[in-house]
């Protein structure tokens, strides 16, 4: 029989990055002498967020010193970055419940996130969330990014589960979890967070303005064994 199952996205999913990733930037910025710790510019701050943002910390590692000036070998500074920014992150009692729930109506539960294998692990550890889900895969160790479709489908080999319809994809990426879902055979659930639809782009089967409302929409299907 057919077993359904929901993959969630990590990152401003299932967990918020905002606060954390705001609050590592100000300490590496402090750290490296980047802002003056005794005035704090949050301009400056920002500025190195929206840098640091689009790649992945591995890549931010190994261009540190051509930014930054930062003379830390790039293993050193991502084995700080390792012990500095996972443990910022906090699970959502909600979100946890959540998951709980749908395990308990039988759901197979994956995570699918973009980013480096040691920071997305650390990440999913810290919070405890790798008791709440059955599979988890980054795209480091998956060798693929989504939005392509082998990501996905290495998903569903960790599952234990056919890619298709009987299948969710949540996340707040448009292009990555949307996108990507759809051209692996899956209903989708974004998360907008105030953004509009992208023009002339794939839409999503449901719009949900937290991931608990997402949650919400996939219990209130039976999955069969």
């Amino acid at each position: 029989m057919t077993v359904k199952y929901a993959l969630f996205d990590l990152d401003d999913t299932l967990v918020s990055t905002g606060e954390p990733f705001h609050e590592f930037v100000r300490e590496f910025a402090i750290r490296y002498g980047l802002i003056d710790p005794a005035a704090v510019d949050e301009a400056a701050v920002a500025a190195l967020r929206d840098r640091i943002e689009p790649i992945s910390w591995r890549a931010f590692a190994d261009k540190a010193e051509k930014w930054y000036g930062i003379a830390t070998p790039p293993e050193e500074l991502l084995a700080w970055i390792l012990a500095t920014y996972p443990v910022k992150f906090v699970l959502d009692a909600r979100v946890a419940k959540g998951l709980v729930v749908l395990r308990e109506k039988g759901w197979r539960l994956g995570i699918v996130t973009n980013g480096t294998t040691a920071v997305q692990q650390a990440k999913i550890e810290t919070v405890g969330l790798r008791r709440y889900v059955d599979f988890v895969i980054d795209s480091e160790a998956a060798g693929v990014r989504k939005p392509e479709r082998r990501i996905f489908e290495i998903a569903a080999e960790g599952l234990g589960v056919e890619l298709g319809a009987h299948g969710w994809m949540v996340g707040d990426n448009h292009a990555n979890d949307v996108v990507g879902g759809h051209g692996a055979g899956l209903r989708t659930i974004w998360l907008p967070y105030g953004r509009e639809q992208p023009a002339s782009a794939v839409r999503a089967d449901h719009d949900c303005a937290t991931v608990l409302e997402a949650m919400e929409i996939i219990a209130a299907g039976e999955p069969t064994e």
